[in-house]
């Protein structure tokens, strides 16, 4: 139901931004001194030069891919007078850049959401641009590129904002997923929003003084700050996957269930996000969560197994095995305490405690109950209810009660 809705609201944002074009056109050409034909043309040009751009994506930090079209926009907002002309041009190059990416698979990792997050904060950077530009033009006594610099800052702080709340607000279409997560999330990608605006001013600011030679100016830096984000985004997920590949060694070993480490990020990252956690908390917990049994591959020592131990001591010494790592020492910390009960006798909450590692007791438990005991979803849950005084967090608990509901496993 909720992807239907995302559905058809991009359809009608689409058929809205053809009916725009048409709008912006009529309006254009009806006020402009010279011919149809050398009016529309800037347009037609500015509409191919937003769709092809819009095609190229760049991952974020957020996990999603930016379109570059918003940085040939930036472009044209400088360089096209004609309040008309430039309406026209981003409505028709959105409205083509919606089909094109519709008719081409390299574009598969967007989606209708950030189809129509592109299209309503494209519209709110026209609209805030022009109106900024006049007004620092008329109440300003700045040089005309600083007023354009200016312009450009504020309109695009606008236009971030904007993509954030759209993005938020798409997402909750998701029962699962916090608003405070998703604009958290959303907001993460600051410095590659940074590096797009100030090529697109770059591009706008030069060309009326290098001509061809702007297009050189304003693509070659960015195209190492795109490399660099290209390669933090290879280098994140072949971090994560090496990650998981270490997480499985005590199973590997059977010395814990299989698959139950991945189950038990999985089901935490869940919690976290609709918790509303903030991203990088998530990341973090995510990892934390992999490596929470990483302590078990000691219990290959004959000694160890026959002193005994407890689930402190195997907590332990998987934090003194992930600290060896300085990038994951937090993540160790998260480890160490994932044992631990959220509050003693006469404490209403232990505040040593993160709650990252009480997502992971949670977790674990909830896995436990469902693989080794062979519970079912309702029954492992309501082990997590009854240990609610004083083992597992009541607040963690009923977001793992609203997790399962979305996924269909309990019914209430």
């Amino acid at each position: 139901m909720a992807e239907l809705r995302l559905r058809t609201l991009t359809f009608a944002a689409w058929t809205g931004l053809l009916v725009g074009a048409a709008a912006f056109t009529i309006s254009g050409v009806s006020q402009t001194a010279v011919g149809f034909i050398d009016w529309f043309l800037p347009v037609l040009v500015w509409a191919t030069a937003i769709t092809v751009v819009s095609i190229i994506t760049v991952p974020a930090p957020s996990g999603s891919h930016l379109s570059l079209g918003i940085g040939a926009a930036v472009g044209a907002a400088i360089l096209v007078p004609d309040h008309a002309a430039l309406g026209a041009a981003i409505c028709l190059g959105l409205a083509a850049t919606g089909l094109v990416e519709r008719g081409l698979s390299m574009t598969t990792s967007r989606s209708d959401g950030d189809f129509l997050t592109d299209a309503i904060g494209m519209a709110a950077y026209a609209f805030s641009y022009r109106f900024v530009f006049e007004a620092f033009d008329v109440q300003l006594t700045l040089d005309p590129s600083w007023t354009i610099v200016a312009s450009v800052a504020v309109a695009g702080t606008v236009w971030f904002v904007i993509r954030a709340l759209v993005a938020a607000l798409v997402g909750l279409e998701r029962s699962d997923l916090a608003g405070r997560y998703l604009w958290l999330l959303a907001l993460e990608d600051w410095a590659v929003v940074v590096s797009i605006f100030a090529a697109g001013a770059l591009f706008g600011l030069t060309w009326p003084l290098m001509g061809a030679w702007a297009f050189a100016v304003a693509i070659l830096p960015y195209a190492f700050g795109h490399l660099a984000f290209e390669r933090y985004h290879s280098t994140r997920v072949t971090y994560g996957q090496t990650i998981r590949a270490l997480a499985q060694i005590p199973e590997v070993a059977g010395l814990a269930p299989s698959g139950h480490s991945t189950r038990t990020a999985d089901l935490a990252i869940a919690i976290a996000q609709e918790m509303g956690l903030h991203p990088n908390e998530v990341m973090e917990l995510e990892y934390a969560a992999l490596m929470h049994d990483v302590g078990r591959i000691t219990l290959n020592e004959p000694a160890i197994v026959k002193a005994g131990y407890t689930d402190e001591d195997i907590a332990r010494w998987g934090s003194q095995i992930i600290a060896e790592a300085p990038y994951l020492e937090h993540v160790s910390t998260l480890v160490a305490q994932q044992h631990r009960p959220y509050r003693s006798p006469g404490v209403a909450m232990d505040p040593d405690v993160p709650i990252a590692s009480k997502i992971i007791k949670v977790a674990s438990a909830y896995d436990d109950a469902r693989i080794e005991m062979g519970l079912s979803p309702i029954e492992s849950l309501e082990r997590i209810h009854q240990g609610s005084a004083y083992e597992y967090d009541p607040h963690i608990g009923s977001s793992l009660r609203r997790v399962l509901v979305f996924r269909g496993e309990i019914t209430f």
